[in-house]
């Protein structure tokens, strides 16, 4: 039968609330940098670029610059999480999550500098000097932070002690947990229960009672005590915590949940502050999406503008090539399992009065297929074909990134996407793309095996539960890549 771990002595030497108030001093730190950087940039400037005829003049409007950075740096550049989230305090992450928040700080402090006409004084070489250091020196700040917090808890000098009341099944689940996700993290105490040990199927019997474990806070420091019991024993619930509140220990009740199966269990609230268990979010929400948005406007329309003498071309060539339509037009799966109609250039000869087209039937394109025109083919080969998706992309159907929208009833040996992978139909919580993770990995053109379509799915998936501004511009940079090879584009 388990049991826990029987405490040793403890080696902690500080209370893990260090934890939070050494990252909350971040903000104090970056304001203390922004002050101070403009006045190396003073003198880096002076020394490298200035060379004879270096005049302090010219950096006047360094102070009120100087100031507004101060001002709005300990806001923007906080991460909530970083004392509460271990995972934030690892290096890519960390390093991704940073930078993200400058690149917003310093669009807002550049648009700040040229509404007030301050930077209109300041050289641009002098505002690269002045920002190189600052994003050096605020990094660096939190990375030595993120490196000596590791150290002390691999060390042992910095865990949390934490006591569980209430034997059984959620205690059971919670130790297990705890075990296996923080290992050499905390610091188990013991399983405290009034009703003592009985032979009901629990795995980890109680220690001792209530009464013990308040002996045991006047000898050691407790960070937490956690209630294994159920919400709706609500009276013993709070006939515990009354007893507990003699002593200055923080008392949680663990979540029911906990150790199940179950996706996400991140607590969110709802209305007046309603707390409810999240099983599934919104993959790309608040901020995210707004970013999101502006990628596919801004990028796409310029885009649009840039290709717009070769659509033009191309609507020529296809008209003198073969008679039918421009552009061909398909339904296609979209976000919220929705429907809408996806745009290409037309690539094979025109045939109206397909029986298969007519019956719902679609079939996929295949190497060497005899419907695909020579223009066509050479249109699939450089993926030109895709590129009518562009307006797509500025109709809101869809965007620059995301999964690869599959035509409705589209057939995988014989059988629809859902009756392959029970998950299929996840890729449509985002817009689908005109590129995405998938297409960037090897999984491009027809799906024509059941385990070509699962490895689509699987990485169709990982984008979605991994969105950021950065995987859209790798995978835009791998498909340029991917395009100029011209792997499996049939």
């Amino acid at each position: 039968m388990p049991t826990v771990p029987t405490p040793t002595a403890s080696r902690r030497k500080i209370n893990y609330d260090f934890v939070s108030v050494a990252s909350d001093l971040l903000p104090v730190w970056d304001f203390v940098v922004m002050l101070l950087t403009p006045l190396l940039a003073n003198v880096l400037y002076g020394q490298f670029f200035a060379m004879q005829h270096y005049d302090e003049a010219p950096w006047k409007g360094s102070d009120i610059q100087a100031m507004a950075a101060a001002v709005l740096a300990p806001f923007m550049l906080y991460d909530s999480q970083f004392g509460s989230d271990p995972e934030r305090r690892r290096g890519f992450e960390m390093l991704r999550s940073f930078a993200t928040r400058w690149i917003k700080f310093s669009a807002v402090l550049l648009a700040f500098g040229y509404a007030t006409r301050s930077l209109d004084i300041m050289p641009r070489m002098w505002v690269v000097v002045w920002m190189l250091p600052s994003f050096v020196f605020t990094l660096a700040a939190r990375a030595a932070l993120a490196r000596q917090l590791r150290r002390m808890e691999t060390s042992g000098v910095l865990s949390q002690a934490i006591a569980v009341v209430g034997a059984g099944p959620i205690a059971d689940r919670l130790i297990k947990h705890l075990l296996q996700t923080q290992p050499g993290k905390i610091e188990l105490l013991g399983v405290f229960d009034d009703r003592g040990s009985r032979n009901d199927g629990r795995l980890f019997q109680p220690k001792g009672t209530l009464s013990d474990l308040l002996e045991l806070g006047k000898s050691r420091p407790i960070d937490w005590i956690l209630v294994a019991l159920p919400a709706t024993a609500d009276d013993r619930v709070l006939s515990i915590v009354h007893t507990l509140k003699t002593l200055a220990v923080p008392v949680g009740l663990a979540p029911e949940s906990v150790g199940l199966k179950l996706p996400n269990q991140v607590i969110n609230f709802i209305g007046e502050g309603l707390p409810v268990t999240m099983l599934a979010d919104r993959p790309i929400r608040k901020w995210d999406a707004v970013i999101k948005k502006a990628e596919d406007l801004l990028l796409g329309g310029i885009i649009t503008l840039l290709l717009l003498p070769l659509l033009a071309i191309v609507v020529l060539l296809i008209r003198l090539d073969s008679p039918g339509p421009i552009l061909f037009k398909q339904r296609r799966h979209a976000w919220n399992n929705s429907e809408f109609f996806i745009y290409k250039f037309r690539t094979m000869r025109w045939e109206p009065d397909s029986a298969k087209a007519a019956a719902g039937i679609i079939q996929q394109t295949q190497k060497d297929d005899p419907r695909i025109t020579k223009l066509g083919n050479i249109l699939r080969k450089t993926s030109i074909d895709e590129l009518p998706q562009l307006f797509n992309v500025l109709q809101g159907d869809m965007s620059l990134v995301g999964p690869r929208p599959h035509a409705v009833n589209m057939r995988t040996e014989e059988q629809l996407g859902h009756e392959i992978v029970d998950t299929y139909a996840h890729r449509h919580r985002v817009k689908p793309g005109i590129t995405g993770w998938s297409q960037v990995n090897g999984s491009r053109g027809a799906t024509d095996t059941v385990e070509q379509l699962r490895r689509r799915v699987e990485l169709d998936l990982h984008y979605v539960e991994n969105w950021s501004l950065w995987l859209d511009i790798k995978i835009l940079f791998l498909t340029a890549l991917t395009v100029v090879r011209g792997n499996n584009a049939y």
